[in-house]
This record gives C-alpha cells, sequence and structure tokens, in this order.
C-alpha cells in the first residue's frame, strides 16, 4: 500500500458482469478480480456506481459481493451502499456485513436535499447499526448534495467513518476537507483527471474506475504523487489521459465493460437505464488498448 492507512492506495470500482438476461454472471468477476490482486490491486470496490448497484436486484448484489470476498482474499472488498433512504441503507449496510464485508462505502442520502445536521445523523444511525468501518461517498454532481468540510471533520469525530470517496470537482472545498480531515481518515480521490492533485492535497490514495484496465500504471503514479515526485506524476498522469478520456466519453460503465471485454473477459452489457457502449467507442477503445496494455506488462 502507499500509506498506513487500511484502506490507502488504489482500489478498483468494478463493474457487474452481466448475462444476455441482464442476470449475474459471476466467471468473469472472478477472473477479473484474480487479474486485479496479482496486479497488487489495494482494494475491490463492487456495488458503486460502476458496479451498477442500484439497477440490480438485492439477491444479485449480494451474489456479487459473497463471489468478491472469496476471490480477493485478503485485499479488502468495500461493497457500496448506494440507497439513498434510511430503512434501505441499513437493511443492505447489515446484509453486506453479514457476509462478510468489513468497510462500507456509503453515498450520501441524495433526492432528499438533507441539511449539513440532517446528513450527520444518518451516518450517524448507520455508523451506530453496523461493526463495520465507513467510507464516506461524495459526489455532488450525481446526487445534489455536498458535504461542507465541517461535516466532514465531525463524521471523522462522531462515527466510525474512516474515509471519504471525495469525487467533488471544487478542489478548494477539496482541500479544506482535507486540511481538517486527513489525520482522521483517509482521503481518497474518486476523480480521475485529477488524482495527482488530490494526493497533493493529502488524498493516499482513489477508488477509480479505469483501473480495472490499467492497474499497475496507476499504481506507477499514485507512488510518484505519494513520494513528492510531483512533477513525474502529472507527466505520467498525462500519458494516461486518452484512455481515461475514452472510458468516460460515455456513460459509466459502459465503456469499462467494453473494454474489458476487448480484453478477453465478457463482463456483458449494461441494465437500463444505461446503453451498450457505442460501436465508435468500441473502435476507439480497440485502437486504443493494445499500447496500453503492452505498458501494461512492462
Amino acid at each position: 500500500m502507499s500509506n498506513n492507512h487500511p484502506y490507502a492506495g488504489i482500489l478498483t470500482a468494478v463493474p457487474t458482469p452481466l448475462d444476455a438476461e441482464g442476470k449475474f454472471r459471476p466467471e468473469p468477476l472472478v477472473a477479473h478480480i484474480r487479474n486485479l490482486v496479482a496486479a497488487g490491486a489495494d482494494g475491490i470496490v463492487p456495488l458503486g456506481g460502476t458496479g451498477e448497484c442500484q439497477a440490480i436486484a438485492f439477491e444479485e448484489r449480494m451474489r456479487v459481493l459473497e463471489t468478491s470476498l472469496e476471490v480477493a482474499g485478503s485485499v479488502p472488498v468495500i461493497p457500496g451502499v448506494m440507497a439513498p433512504g434510511l430503512g434501505d441503507a441499513i437493511a443492505n449496510a447489515k446484509a453486506f456485513v453479514k457476509a462478510g464485508a468489513r468497510a462500507l462505502m456509503v453515498v450520501t442520502p441524495y433526492y432528499f436535499r438533507p441539511t449539513q445536521e440532517g446528513i450527520l445523523d444518518y451516518y450517524k444511525r448507520i455508523s451506530d447499526s453496523v461493526d463495520a468501518d465507513i467510507i464516506l461517498y461524495e459526489i455532488p454532481y450525481r446526487t445534489g448534495v455536498s458535504l461542507h468540510f465541517e461535516t466532514v471533520d465531525k463524521l471523522a469525530d462522531m462515527t466510525r467513518v474512516v474515509g471519504i470517496k471525495a469525487c467533488n470537482p471544487d478542489l478548494a472545498t477539496q482541500m479544506r476537507a482535507a486540511e481538517l480531515a486527513k489525520d482522521k481518515m483517509a482521503i481518497l480521490s474518486g476523480e480521475e483527471d485529477v488524482l495527482p492533485l488530490h494526493v497533493a492535497m493529502g488524498a493516499v490514495g482513489g477508488i477509480i474506475s479505469s483501473s480495472n484496465l490499467i492497474p499497475r500504471q496507476w499504481k506507477r503514479v499514485l507512488d510518484l504523487a505519494m513520494n513528492g515526485q510531483l512533477q513525474e506524476a502529472v507527466a505520467l498522469h498525462a500519458t494516461l489521459r486518452p484512455l481515461i478520456d475514452a472510458v468516460f466519453s460515455e456513460p459509466n460503465p459502459a465503456p469499462i465493460k467494453a473494454a474489458l471485454e476487448l480484453q478477453g473477459l465478457a463482463f456483458g452489457g449494461v441494465l437500463p437505464p444505461l446503453k451498450s457502449a457505442s460501436e465508435t467507442l468500441r473502435r476507439r477503445l480497440a485502437d486504443l488498448l493494445p499500447a496500453f496494455i503492452a505498458r501494461e506488462a512492462n
């Protein structure tokens, strides 16, 4: 790992492989997680947005988590709790912990537009309900909910929150949160575009999705940034941009699944309301991937 924190490093948000009927196919996920572990993955994050958590039934979520836990071994598996309301969030959290999860990534309670006090109470209730570490998941451009930096600091003190997946594009806000909370929790970048900058502000890793494809190259970027070689990290990061741009040119996780398919892993399509990657993007990925795969092997 890149830091002494148990959830530091590059943690990969994995997609959920589906068959033609939209049901979970365990075999591709087993092979993929084995590949990620062999590449030195610091964590596996199933059932987040990349895992289409809210589009698949609860029983399928449990199968995804059980498969991930079985294959990952000693590598932390941190499932996403993506429900907008307390009842479903606690029910999912309890079921995930009972299945063996020791940490949970819990998204901010979207749709309701709560106050900061409401957010504090929400996370406190989840924290009190389960025996697990909690990683906050803030992604305001999807949820409409922002965490004030004072709220992040309070959550570190009053709950089992040990980390935050930071996807707030407001870097000034991110910096204030890191200043207050970085000694109390792991700041984990969720923004591939600016991960080295997040490290410069105090992040100790990232929960990202393009590391499904190039985990070793992402680890090199992180290691350089963590070792204070920021210019080198930014330069290496710039070489990843063509792939980052491609995999986020259409809604996640369709491009990631298409890229994994090109690598021989049958992850299948995506569930409505998402659509599978376009033929144009598939051709773009087919052109891009060979060079990145070759670099990954070196």
